[in-house]
């Protein structure tokens, strides 16, 4: 049987530095082994929306009609549906400015932090027969920085087409990953936005459970 890992990608924050641009650009990878079969956990969350963070936390879309508590109660399915896969993963996190407001510079940086990560866990993913990518390809720069760095390193890799977020609760999980490391960037500097202020009013809670949890499962 082949060996084949999974790789879900996800981004948070524009390209763009434009005024009232991001400060911020997070790009989060979800790894999953496919041998682990998760159709138990994942059928779980069956009759669920699409757990998609901003929205439930900005009370939008789905959510829009529902009240904090309910908000809160579908964020904490998101982080039980995470806890109990089994999965990694890893972030890459940069403050725009490093970049000087050109698009190159964060191409190239973003290729090359992927390419050692993946240089530096050559046995781990040089084990497997196949590597499939899942990426909307939301944004050009990192689809180029993942075919980049992939292309590279030498591994047997695969995009996917037609990936869409709703299809996939692993692209759902990635962007529940990638919404709590950019709330703790903004909440480690005092910029959180008013909805989110609210949403994590706790903020021991915020570090105890969301933090703790994500840290224990980072590559």
């Amino acid at each position: 049987m082949k060996k084949v890992l999974s790789v879900f990608v996800d981004e948070s924050g524009d390209t763009g530095f434009e005024y009232g641009a991001s400060k911020y650009y997070v790009v989060s990878l979800v790894f999953h082994e496919q041998n682990n079969n998760i159709s138990s956990q994942l059928n779980k969350f069956k009759d669920d929306p699409v757990f998609h963070v901003g929205p439930i936390i900005r009370r939008e879309n789905e959510f829009k009609d529902l009240g904090l508590t309910e908000r809160k109660r579908y964020l904490n399915k998101v982080l039980i549906l995470f806890t109990i896969l089994p999965i990694l993963h890893k972030e890459f996190i940069y403050k725009k400015k490093e970049f000087d407001e050109d698009d190159a510079k964060t191409l190239a940086r973003l290729a090359k932090d992927i390419h050692s990560f993946l240089v530096q866990h050559y046995d781990y993913f040089s084990s497997f027969d196949l590597i499939n990518l899942y990426y909307d390809k939301g944004q050009q720069i990192v689809h180029k920085a993942l075919a980049q760095a992939f292309g590279i390193s030498g591994y047997p890799v695969e995009f996917k087409k037609d990936v869409k977020q709703e299809n996939y609760r692993l692209a759902q999980v990635a962007d529940y990953i990638t919404s709590i490391r950019l709330t703790e960037l903004k909440l480690s500097n005092g910029e959180l936005s008013k909805s989110e202020e609210r949403f994590f009013e706790n903020k021991k809670i915020f570090k105890r459970v969301y933090l703790r949890s994500l840290n224990k499962k980072e590559f």
